[in-house]
Formats: structure tokens, C-alpha cells, sequence
């Protein structure tokens, strides 16, 4: 691709896999700047066997580069995406400071690509929450096949949707407690090894967490609205990286249960497993670039209810191949 490519948080986990991934699908850049918060960092990154050298975020002129990929935290991202912007850069802000806001654009690009157009003239796009990016390639499949009339969700979150933070904390726990000595869980709730959060985020004004009504928004942008509502609760287990949903669907249009399941085998982004498979995010998504699905069920007999379990690798299928393919979107629209 004709674009030159800064990506501020080439060393975060994410950043690894966004980079991983430039080099899975063979893409190629005008030019990569790495970009790091620390001033007298003598590094290189290397993609596809080229060196890049780092440099100081402080001292980069944005106006080198068409995109901006910030995989960042989000004090970093308020304090350097307003000076991108400014210079002409198309900022992909992964670190969902702009959740929420009616303003900016968020993209599924398998979903709404057509609003990339809007994302380059306001020069910032944030990718939807893993989570979202999972119930969307997942409801997709039924809404625009029979339509939903209401979406259920409980959503077994994997620590990975809180970064390094998250399995680092679980790690180093794991290892306390097992040998004896107490849990530290800075910077959550609770001890996060050998347990589970009945909450993710801060609880707001209508009962859900703060996490709970950004997925919720991000699902109502880009699938449109339920007619009897979407709803979502959000659990944290001790899990390094995958995200298990049990979703409940009351669909608009009547489908046999084995029309549903077509329905999804059709899908280039879901996958139904053998009702046989045992499935868990260890030994079947993690890595994977798709959505599995298994346990499909019809509540009874010509029922418009159904239900099913949803799994999905949230750190390199639900952001570092968005945040890629949002990049190749913009290239393609410059």
C-alpha cells in the first residue's frame, strides 16, 4: 500500500499482533514509523525483514504519515491524537478514549465499511470493542437473514480486554497464590486468578457498567437498533485470552433450526463446530480468525427463539486484525 504508517504502541500486545499480522497478509507500507513515549530510544522494529527506527513521539512531525495507529493507552492518546489530527494524519485510536461518543466514527470492517469515508474527512476512527466485534460478525448473520427482534448476552470476558495489565496481573497472582502468598490485584475490584467479577467497569445511572453500555452502543450503531431491546452482561473470568458468549435471540421472520445453522455455515466469518467438539479458548480460538460457534438450539418447535455459545480470540481477532484491515480501508480511500 502507497501510505506511510506511524503506530504509536508497536511494543504493546496489541501492537505485536497488529505487526504480526502487516506480515500474515504480506502488506507493504511507504514507510512504518514506530513511535515510543521515551526520548534516547536506540531501537529498530523489523517487518517483513526491514528495519524501522524508533522514534520519540515527542519529536515525530505527523504530517510524515497518511495514518496513525495508536495502540496506546488513553492518557496517551488525549495527549497526542488532537496534534496528529491537526497535522492531516487519519488517527485509528485503539484505545477506545472516544467510546461512546455519537461524533466518531466506530468500524466493524466487515460490517460498515462505507464509513470509512466519514472517518477520513473527521481524520479519527476508533475499531468497535472486541466484544462488539464479535456480537457483530455473530448477529449479522441472523439480523440481516430474518432479521432480530432482541438480543440476550452474557459475555465471559478474558482478562486480555484490559492489555498486558490484565494477564500480567493474572499471572503474577497465579503464581502468589500458589505458592502460598496472598493475592495483589492493583488496578481491579478484586483478585483476579481463581475467580470471577460479577462486573467489568464502572456501574452508571441505568445498572450497567460503563463496559456493558459501550458494547451496547457499538452494537446499535452498526447493526441498527432491536426492536425489543439488546441487552449484555458482562462477567470477568480468570482466562488469559478468548471471550465466550451464551447469546438468546428472538428473531423477527420464522427459520427452521436447520435453516439458522445454513445461515451460518454461509458465513465467511463464523464458524459452527461439530455438536460433538468440546470447545474452549485454549485449545480452539486462540489464534484463530473467526468467530466459532457451537450449541445452536431452538427453544421449541417453530419457535422464533434461539440460543447459542459464541467464541472469539478478542486481542488479535477483534483488534489487531481490525485496526489492519480499518488501515487498509483508509489506503484504499486516499
Amino acid at each position: 500500500m502507497a501510505m506511510k504508517l506511524a503506530i504509536y504502541g508497536y511494543d504493546t500486545d496489541i501492537g505485536k499482533l497488529v505487526i504480526e499480522t502487516i506480515e500474515e497478509q504480506d502488506l507493504s507500507f511507504e514507510e512504518v514509523f514506530p513511535l515510543s513515549p521515551l526520548t534516547g530510544e536506540y531501537d529498530a522494529v523489523q517487518i517483513k525483514g526491514q528495519n524501522y527506527f524508533v522514534q520519540p513521539v515527542e519529536e515525530f512531525d505527523f504530517s510524515k504519515a497518511d495514518v496513525a495507529l495508536f495502540l496506546t493507552t488513553q492518557d496517551e492518546s488525549q495527549h497526542w491524537i488532537n496534534a496528529a489530527r491537526e497535522k492531516g494524519c487519519i488517527v485509528i485510536d485503539d484505545s477506545h478514549l472516544f467510546n461512546g461518543d455519537d461524533k466518531t466514527v466506530t468500524i466493524v470492517p466487515e460490517i460498515n465499511p462505507f464509513d470509512i469515508k466519514k472517518a477520513i474527512e473527521n481524520r479519527l476512527v476508533i475499531p468497535a470493542l472486541a466484544p462488539s466485534v464479535q456480537l457483530c460478525l455473530a448477529l449479522s448473520v441472523l439480523h440481516d437473514e430474518y432479521g432480530i427482534a432482541r438480543a440476550t448476552v452474557t459475555s465471559m470476558e478474558s482478562v486480555s480486554e484490559f492489555g498486558r495489565l490484565g494477564t500480567e496481573t493474572l499471572a503474577h497472582e497465579s503464581t502468589l497464590l500458589l505458592n502460598g502468598m496472598a493475592a495483589e490485584h492493583q488496578g481491579f475490584p478484586a483478585q483476579l486468578a481463581f475467580n470471577l467479577h460479577t462486573r467489568m467497569g464502572l456501574l452508571e445511572d441505568n445498572g450497567y457498567s460503563d463496559h456493558e453500555n459501550a458494547i451496547t452502543h457499538e452494537v446499535s450503531r452498526i447493526l441498527g437498533r432491536f426492536e425489543r431491546g439488546f441487552d449484555i452482561t458482562c462477567i470477568q473470568v480468570p482466562v488469559f485470552y478468548g471471550h465466550t458468549m451464551v447469546v438468546n435471540v428472538d428473531l423477527e421472520d420464522k427459520a427452521t433450526l436447520e435453516e439458522v445453522k445454513q445461515a451460518f455455515d454461509a458465513s465467511e466469518y463464523v464458524t459452527v463446530a461439530s455438536e460433538d467438539d468440546v470447545l474452549s479458548p485454549v485449545a480452539d480460538i486462540i489464534n484463530e480468525r473467526i468467530v466459532m460457534l457451537t450449541r445452536l438450539k431452538q427453544d421449541k418447535p417453530g419457535s422464533k427463539s434461539y440460543s447459542f455459545v459464541i467464541m472469539m480470540d478478542n486481542t488479535r481477532r477483534g483488534e489487531a486484525i481490525s485496526c489492519v484491515e480499518i488501515a487498509k480501508l483508509i489506503a484504499k480511500s486516499l
